[in-house]
This record gives C-alpha cells, sequence and structure tokens, in this order.
C-alpha cells in the first residue's frame, strides 16, 4: 500500500464536478492519502478583512461569524450537503479568539496568525462535510496535533525538519486524512503562518519527511501554461519545468503556488506532479523537478504581474551619491515592505515593490531625507511581463527578439532588465499595454 502526498485546492469545495471527481479517484484506491488543503479565497477573504473590520469596531465577532456561516450554507448547497457537524464544530474556538479580540482589542502576529489559520481549518473542515456526506471516511488532523514544527517568525515561518521528523514518522495513516496548511506550531506551542497561501509549502514538507517518491498537486486554480490563459485562451499546458522555473513562474503569480514549495524537495529530487480532476480522473499536466538544464532548452512562459509599482527617486546625480539606496532599502525593510527588483541610472534610482505597499512607501519617501533626490514619484499604472526559461545567457538572440516584439507594435517599455539570473528577462509596460505586449511576445516565442 503506498502512501501519497497531495495539496489539494481549497477553491475546490465550491466546485462540485472536481469534488466528484475526487471521490472517485479516492474510492477507486486502496492507497492512503494525505490531503494538505489550501484555504478556500472567499473564506480567507471574509475572515481576513472581518478581523481588520473587528479591530475596528465596525464590524462585531458575531457578524463575522455569520458571514463565514453564510459562506459554508453556499457550499452547502452547491454539495447538497445536509449537514456541516465538521465546520462547526471548528467555528466554537474560532469563536472564542474572536471575542477575545473584540473585547481587547488584541491582535499581535501572534494571534494574527492563530486567527488566519482557521481560513485553512474551515476549509478543511467542509471538505470533511462533503466526504461524509459521500460516506468517505477523512480523518482531520490539525498541524498541531501531527506535530509539525515551525520556527516563530509570524506570517513567514520555516518548517523545521528535525523536530518535526520524528511526529511525522510515527503518525499513523488512514485512507484520507485531511491537513489544513500553510501553518505549524512553534517550539513553544504557538501558531505561525507559512505564508499567506502556503498549503504546498506544507505539503512538501510532509512529502520530504516522508520520503515519497512524487508531490501531487491536484485541482490547482492556475494551471502552468505558456501564458495566462485569460489573456491568450490558446496558450498551452508547460509538460516539463524545472524547480527553479517553477518558482520564477510562482513569484509572478503565474500559477496557484507558492514559491517556497520546491525548497524541502531539492536535496531528495522529488518531483511535482500537476494534475487537474476531470470526468472521475486526475490528468497529468505539468511535471516538475531537478532535470538537468541544456543549454538548448529557451522560453517556458510569458508569465506578468499587475501587482507592482515603481518608486523613482529623481535628481541629478543620485547614481553617484553613496547611501541613498541603503537608507531607503532600511526603512522598506523595517515597515515590511519587500522590493522585487532595482534599477539605477546617474538621475534615476527606481524601485520595484507590491502595490498594495503603495501608501507606506509614499509616507517613508516623505520621511526619511534622500541626499541628491528633487523629485519623488511613485508609478502604479504599470504590469511587468517576464518570460521565463533556462538558457537566456547562452542564448544571446531572445532579448533581442523580446525588444522587437514590442517595438513592432510601438509598444514603449518604462524599465527592462536581464542578466541577474539564466531564467528570467523582464520589462515593465503601461497597464494598458499589458495584454497586447503579451500577445505578441508569446507569438514570437511560440509561433502561434
Amino acid at each position: 500500500m503506498s502512501v501519497h502526498v497531495i495539496r489539494l485546492g481549497g477553491n475546490n469545495i465550491n466546485k462540485p464536478s472536481i469534488i466528484e471527481s475526487f471521490l472517485s479517484i479516492l474510492n477507486q484506491s486502496e492507497d492512503q492519502h494525505i490531503l494538505v488543503i489550501s484555504a478556500s479565497e472567499t473564506i480567507q477573504q471574509v475572515l481576513v478583512q472581518g478581523v481588520d473590520l473587528l479591530c475596528t469596531k465596525i464590524k462585531t465577532h458575531t457578524d463575522l461569524l455569520n458571514e463565514l456561516k453564510e459562506e459554508a450554507h453556499q457550499v452547502a448547497q452547491l454539495n447538497q450537503l445536509t449537514q456541516l457537524a465538521s465546520f462547526e464544530a471548528a467555528l466554537s474556538p474560532l469563536d472564542r479568539l474572536l471575542r477575545g479580540i473584540q473585547y481587547t482589542g488584541d491582535y499581535s502576529l501572534a494571534l494574527s496568525d492563530q486567527v488566519q489559520s482557521y481560513a485553512e481549518i474551515l476549509t478543511t473542515a467542509l471538505l470533511q462535510d462533503i466526504l461524509t456526506q459521500h460516506q468517505q471516511a477523512a480523518e482531520l488532523l490539525l498541524p498541531e496535533k501531527l506535530g509539525l514544527i515551525v520556527s516563530s517568525d509570524y506570517g513567514n515561518a520555516s518548517v523545521l525538519r528535525e523536530p518535526s521528523t520524528a511526529n511525522i514518522k510515527s503518525s499513523q495513516w488512514g485512507k484520507a486524512t485531511l491537513i489544513p496548511g500553510s501553518y505549524g506550531k512553534t517550539k513553544d506551542g504557538k501558531i505561525a503562518r507559512l505564508g499567506k497561501r502556503a498549503a504546498d509549502y506544507t505539503a512538501a514538507a510532509l512529502a520530504s519527511i516522508l520520503e515519497v517518491d512524487q508531490l501531487q498537486l491536484w485541482g490547482i486554480s492556475k494551471a502552468f501554461k505558456t501564458a495566462d490563459s485569460e489573456i491568450l485562451p490558446q496558450a498551452s499546458y508547460i509538460e516539463n519545468l524545472t524547480y527553479a522555473e517553477a518558482s520564477e513562474l510562482a513569484y509572478f503569480h503565474h500559477s496557484s503556488i507558492h514559491p517556497r514549495i520546491v525548497e524541502p524537495l531539492t536535496e531528495q529530487h522529488i518531483p511535482i506532479k500537476v494534475y487537474e480532476l476531470h470526468q472521475a480522473e486526475k490528468q497529468l499536466r505539468t511535471t516538475i523537478n531537478s532535470a538537468n538544464v541544456e543549454k538548448s532548452q529557451q522560453i517556458k512562459s510569458v508569465a506578468h504581474s499587475d501587482n507592482i509599482a515603481i518608486l523613482k527617486l529623481n535628481g541629478p546625480g543620485v547614481g553617484f551619491k553613496p547611501g541613498i539606496l541603503s537608507i531607503l532599502t532600511t526603512a522598506f525593510a523595517k515597515h515590511q515592505i519587500n522590493i522585487r527588483s532595482v534599477i539605477t541610472a546617474q538621475t534615476s534610482i527606481n524601485i520595484i515593490f507590491n502595490k498594495r505597499d503603495i501608501a507606506k512607501a509614499r509616507q517613508i519617501s516623505q520621511q526619511i531625507e534622500l541626499p541628491s533626490v528633487n523629485q519623488v514619484e511613485i508609478v502604479s499604472d504599470i504590469s511587468l511581463i517576464a518570460i521565463v526559461g533556462h538558457g537566456m545567457q547562452q542564448n544571446h538572440g531572445i532579448s533581442a527578439q523580446l525588444f522587437s516584439a514590442v517595438a513592432k507594435h510601438k509598444i514603449n517599455v518604462l524599465i527592462s532588465g536581464s542578466g541577474a539570473s539564466d531564467l528570467v528577462s523582464y520589462l515593465v509596460v503601461k497597464e494598458e499595454d499589458k495584454c497586447k505586449a503579451i500577445q505578441e511576445i508569446h507569438k514570437i516565442f511560440f509561433h502561434h
């Protein structure tokens, strides 16, 4: 009897056809399935936004619980559930936490991680209710009960393999074990999250510790394709990716996996198999592994991200003045603003960061003194487009092809970058030019 470690996308609780295929696969197998569940995006959004309003007294804990119950009832209707016993049981301890936040106003980083973990817990509980309705036995096993030990970096913790291994290897697995992903327990017993949507990192850690022959991803929201199929419907599935290519595409939000998924797998060379669930079967779409990179390999995908902004520090000689970048990056780090890239010239320093941090970046740049800077500008109506694939530095015509694709159609490139990595070159364009740029770049490299 084999043990399979699987990350199942939590959004699938709203997709009865996928649930039907999932149940059929379980029923046809005698193997043991360890299913790590990601959060339903709607449940996560209700919870995160609701707690923010709870802290500012705009909502009560009862309002938030009612919204979560409404989401659960919608799932129940879609899946024709008659009972929500597991969901109701999971909601009870969350009720106590929310009451405490409402009455004390305390919402520390540690408490925030504990509350947000319920996005995965509630999603997993709803999946257990669905399985129960279909007479499929499944145990719900919380990471803290499993003994998944993580660092105390709240919001961005790491799995601690050594203290976790004995706990996990001694566990008894049934035919279906459901584990909420994205968090674990610190050595002092507190809950810490591995990231915003990091269930696949949890699954990868379990796959590594249990030494399975592959990590399976079932029903991810966005498959690995040569471009975003919402922009380019004819985009093809990517059959093979290296760990590095997959991580880069995840970084650009091209596919719904966490960039850290490969960390636990690289040493043992455990491959990742990405499956779609369809008509009672799982269909292999992409294999991710540590295969040797051939110099002839080129572009795998045209990825993009709209979640960027540029902070431009302009002034004669800013490129000559030492310390400007150090001052700003230190301030950004203090306020937990992630810098995605930096492009410098003698008269301008351009810092690319996440769009959600615009307000904080503007406030920081106004409050600190930056020598030689006479103008600070934030540009937000932009998109980052990247071509991803090993072999950039061995195939010198790639950059020329990239720029000819956009220049031919009079698309203005605001910023470009390459050379920092062998597997990515990127450019920044106006958001209104994004779709056209992606279409033309894709046409150049994939010939359709």
